[in-house]
């Protein structure tokens, strides 16, 4: 019969939605709200690293950005648990409904956009418009603000981390 002897970690840089450091991970606070998703396009999307601005119930509801809003209706960046069940696409299902985490304070990996390279001590900007929506970059005329900076650079898996600060 065989025997699993040794394990391999599956995640070599961390995850899209994750903490990046122990002590984000013990300090970064997390809130469950309700994922607002469109019915088409979005209703299967990884959304895990991405931002979630405020949705249409103040404290209960998030969305994906898709238009320009204001640096206040940050509610944080999507967190991943764990404990979604993979497609066979390797994709996650996450619909519309859905309960996630975000967490608007810490070090986390979060989604950055094709051919945007950032720097560690660069500023933080979201996507609001394009296949890149909900994204995160270093480039100021591409997005909405947001109180931090990132630690480090792109990964091969299209994350890097960053640290959020309070407004």
């Amino acid at each position: 019969m065989p025997v699993q002897t040794s394990i391999k970690p599956s995640l070599s840089q961390g995850a899209a939605g994750t903490h990046f450091s122990a002590w984000s991970a013990n300090n970064g606070r997390i809130r469950t709200r309700g994922l607002e998703l469109d019915v088409g396009a979005k209703s299967k999307e990884r959304v895990f690293g991405l931002a979630a601005i405020r949705g249409t119930v103040a404290g209960e509801t998030v969305v994906i950005p898709t238009t320009t809003f204001t640096a206040d209706l940050f509610e944080g960046v999507v967190m991943n648990n764990f404990l979604e069940e993979l497609e066979l696409s390797g994709s996650y299902s996450v619909d519309a409904g859905s309960a996630v985490g975000t967490c608007d304070i810490g070090d986390i990996w979060v989604q950055v956009p094709d051919g945007v390279e950032p720097k560690y001590g660069e500023p933080i900007f979201v996507v609001t418009t394009g296949n890149g929506a909900g994204k995160f970059t270093n480039n100021s005329g591409a997005g909405v603000s947001i109180p931090g900076r990132f630690l480090g650079g792109r990964t091969d898996e299209g994350i890097a981390p960053v640290e959020l600060r309070r407004g």
